[in-house]
């Protein structure tokens, strides 16, 4: 295990191909890096010991790096090394995580968190910010407390809770967002979308083929705008539902599919 001591913003830079990607954002003024072989394997061995872990000064901050080397070739049939990352960092720490098939999973608390990969898995516990970017893989986001994107091919997409604006963009997977509590937009091809609630800003949900099923704040002023060309469209609330007398709407809603079902319902969501 290797230690630096880092009392004042931290990033974490890491940069690995398959294996896995861990990272806890409760400890205090220090990070721990530990390569854990998860092969028992001469590649793996390899690519541990050649494996760049240090701390950089950047201005205000430290930047710990966690770079694996990538090499064409590796192993037997090129199969590549196969290693556990393992960091612990002060809490609020951002962070920026790039792999190839490697799965991606934080806990604690962090700040601002880019992550990418082609076929990795993507989890998230609390985080400041969130870019998610990946091929096949799942996104799991429990907390965003400011602006969260996430992209995927054929993966599917969960969030828990947004307190900021979410962009949320996927071909065939599905996407639920359990409370979204500032402006949405979720865009798909084929997959379905559930919206547990949705209380301010504008909310933008499109979908091909894929359904719609979305949850509005009861008592928000409300302005909707819901079609589907071939499919079918029911709402609980009325149509040109308004401000209640006066003020714009707190909620823009605009619902669009092609072939799939649009439902638009009263959410029972309990605020935290």
């Amino acid at each position: 295990m290797t230690t630096f001591e880092t009392p004042g913003q931290v990033k974490l830079c890491v940069s690995i191909g398959s294996g896995d990607v861990r990272i806890d954002g409760s400890g205090e003024a220090r990070t721990e890096v530990e390569l854990v072989p998860l092969r028992d394997d001469e590649v793996t061995r390899t690519a541990i010991v050649e494996a760049t872990v240090e701390a950089r000064e950047r201005g205000d901050r430290t930047e710990v790096v966690v770079d694996l080397p990538r090499k064409g070739g590796w192993g037997f049939l090129g199969r590549g090394p196969s290693v556990g990352v393992r960091i612990r960092c002060p809490h609020g720490a951002d962070a920026e995580v790039s792999t190839a098939s490697a799965d991606v999973a934080t806990t604690g608390s962090l700040g601002d968190v880019e992550a990418k990969t082609a076929s990795g898995d993507l989890a998230f516990d609390v985080v400041g910010s969130l870019r998610a970017t990946t091929a096949s893989g799942d996104v799991v986001a429990q907390e965003i407390l400011g602006k969260g994107d996430a992209k995927t091919a054929s993966g599917d997409v969960l969030v828990r809770l947004g307190h900021g604006p979410l962009s949320l963009n996927l071909v065939s997977g599905d996407v639920v967002v359990n409370e979204a509590r500032a402006a949405l937009s979720v865009a798909t091809v084929s997959g379905d979308q559930e919206i547990g609630s949705v209380e301010a800003g504008e909310v933008k949900l499109q979908s091909v083929s894929g359904d719609v099923l979305v949850g509005v704040r009861s008592g928000k002023r409300l302005w909707i705008d819901a079609t589907s060309v071939s499919g079918s469209m029911t709402s609980e609330l009325p149509m040109d539902e308004g401000p209640g007398g006066t003020g714009e709407p707190e909620i823009e809603l605009r619902a669009r599919t092609v072939s799939g079902d649009v439902r638009i319902v009263r959410s029972t969501t309990v605020p935290v």
